[in-house]
């Protein structure tokens, strides 16, 4: 069977367990977030290597063994694990690519990334995203920890390039904290003047988690009232339509923005078909999570979560232990599935955007925290 019809069937797969609510499924994971190692060369401040992650490889032989086994079903591959993608043997990332026909969902701090080593593998990359919050120098590199910010901005413009030449799509990702809010507007004609329009790139502004100790300062709702966070998102966006440049704002309301000037870049591939079938689930199954009926994240030391939050108390299994078709259809994953189909969501799943966001999800279904008649 062809690689495109057996992705397509585990697609139709998804939506027959959803429509059964079945337990056990017969449909594959089809994104996988995986790294062999997460290594990382910066300590962003918002992110959890800035406290200090151990760190953890796997071996090169078991990594192999695993990719062999999961991705001949798979359509996309996440090279991340709180790390950089390209100390993460991407030669091997991008072999095993090849091999198995999966393309790359892949985020970058483009501290290593060049023209040179992007074109070596657009063949395979469904998306590149890169990570730059801020036009000015000291903010970039208080944010991105060890980052050079001349070299981070060399390598953009001849990644976009690249990407203009081989019709590969590119996005810009920029989390919104206290110190860049009030230029997000030179953020856009920046990246507009690097290429990031005749590119047709995007641009999504993120809020930051509080995933790290060295970023509490830097909590934008803290610093500025809801109205000032809105002027400034506003006037980015104002900036965005005057430039041609397709802006995001991916957070809750009253902040959040679309601003479509032109038709993004997209591939015209099967992660694409995976897109479409997921914007059905989100309407069809709201009450379950989307990310949980395809993703699969595989940590360094081998430890597996139904989506890319990975908190503890989803851990599904490990594939030291076990092969990943066994804990697909483990008892964890089946618990799991019975409670998403039950609208009883572990408490980290009723707190998470992938789901209550979804504008088709009845938050009614959330359960309430019972009220202790004691407290006052």
């Amino acid at each position: 069977m062809s690689k495109i019809r057996r992705e397509l069937r585990n697609y139709y797969a998804v939506i027959a367990d959803l429509a059964t609510r079945s337990e056990e499924w017969s449909a594959k994971p089809a994104w996988l977030e995986f790294a062999p190692n997460n290594v990382c060369n910066l300590r962003c401040i918002m992110c959890a290597q800035a406290d200090g992650l151990p760190v953890e490889v796997m071996k090169t032989e078991d990594a192999v063994e695993l990719l062999d086994e999961i991705l001949p079903d798979m359509s996309v591959w996440t090279p991340s694990a709180l790390s950089e993608p390209m100390l993460a043997n991407i030669k091997m990332v991008v072999q095993k690519c090849r091999e198995h026909e999966v393309y790359l969902n892949m985020y970058s701090n483009a501290t290593l990334l060049n023209g040179e080593k992007f074109a070596d593998m657009a063949d395979r990359i469904h998306k590149l995203w890169i990570s730059f919050d801020s036009p000015r120098r000291e903010v970039l590199e208080m944010l991105r920890d060890r980052a050079d910010f001349d070299q981070v901005v060399a390598n953009m413009r001849e990644v976009i390039q690249v990407a203009i030449a081989k019709q590969v799509p590119v996005g810009f990702v920029a989390v919104l904290v206290k110190d860049n809010l009030e230029h997000l507007d030179e953020l856009v004609d920046f990246l507009a003047d690097l290429g990031a329009v005749e590119s047709r790139s995007d641009l999504r502004i993120q809020p930051m988690l509080d995933n790290a100790e060295r970023c509490r300062d830097q909590n934008v709702f803290s610093a500025y009232t809801e109205e000032q966070i809105v002027e400034h998102i506003d006037r980015a966006c104002e900036r965005a339509r005057e430039r041609g440049m397709i802006f995001h704002v991916d957070m809750d309301e009253p902040f959040r923005r679309n601003v479509v000037t032109q038709a993004p870049m997209v591939r015209e591939i099967s992660p694409e078909i995976l897109s479409v079938m997921l914007d059905e689930v989100k309407e069809r199954f709201p009450h379950f999570c989307s990310m949980a009926t395809n993703y699969v994240k595989i940590e360094p030391n081998g430890e597996v979560y139904p989506c890319c939050r990975g908190p503890r108390e989803l851990l599904m299994g490990n594939v030291n232990d076990q092969s990943m078709t066994e804990i697909w259809n483990g008892a964890k994953y089946r618990e799991f599935r019975r409670r998403m189909n039950a609208k009883d969501y572990p408490d980290v799943c009723s707190t998470c955007d992938v789901l209550v966001a979804n504008p088709h999800f009845d938050k009614a279904w959330v359960k309430k925290p019972a009220v202790n008649p004691s407290d006052p």
